[in-house]
């Protein structure tokens, strides 16, 4: 198990550099949190600042998602980057307090704010959230993906079933009926 607890009195002047890799109980992943192939690598640096400590890095791996059409398991490589700013409790996160960018395409208000808590720096929850923001809304195993036969359920990329296609009515069919307009007479 990585450690991703940092003690804020340990970050020596130059900055703390993390490289390791994370697994589903490190990042403290629930049963509905986005799953992950084997392990995560970690590349990480944190620094202080006058505001706080900036931690910036990047996730890389394999994340598991399930394909809304089909509902088969498949895997999509993940490069996710993240900038966080960590700041002692007693002080309230504003946009003002903020780093400035490192580079000139980055944006100060893209930093996420979370709590120093107890003098410790705790990447968890911060690595978690990171996760659960890069699933997409839909995700597709495929672009093509012909997904499940609505009368049987077969997986219509895997084969092909003996049904007839099913016709289905719009879900707004009903309001067709009840707005039938009457003839004025």
């Amino acid at each position: 198990m990585a450690s991703l607890s940092f003690s804020v009195k340990d970050i020596p002047p130059e900055g703390e550099r993390v490289d390791c890799v994370v697994g589903k109980e490190d990042l403290q992943l629930e049963e509905n949190d986005p799953g992950i192939q084997d392990v995560l690598a970690l590349t990480a640096t944190i620094h202080a600042e006058d505001a706080g400590f900036r931690v910036e890095g990047e996730l890389n791996g394999l994340l598991l998602h399930e394909c809304v059409r089909c509902l088969e398991m498949f895997a999509t490589p993940a490069d996710l980057p993240f900038r966080a700013l960590y700041k002692d409790l007693s002080r309230r996160c504003s946009k003002r307090q903020e780093p400035e960018p490192v580079s000139g395409d980055s944006d100060p208000e893209e930093t996420d704010c979370h709590p120093v808590v107890e003098q410790r720096i705790e990447l968890p929850e911060m690595l978690r959230e990171q996760l659960i923001l890069s699933i997409p809304m839909q995700p597709l195993c495929s672009e093509g993906c012909q997904g499940l036969c609505q009368a049987c359920g077969q997986n219509l990329n895997v084969q092909r079933c003996g049904c007839e296609e099913v016709k289905t009515d719009s879900p707004f069919a009903i309001l067709q009926e009840a707005f039938k307009l009457k003839p004025l007479a």
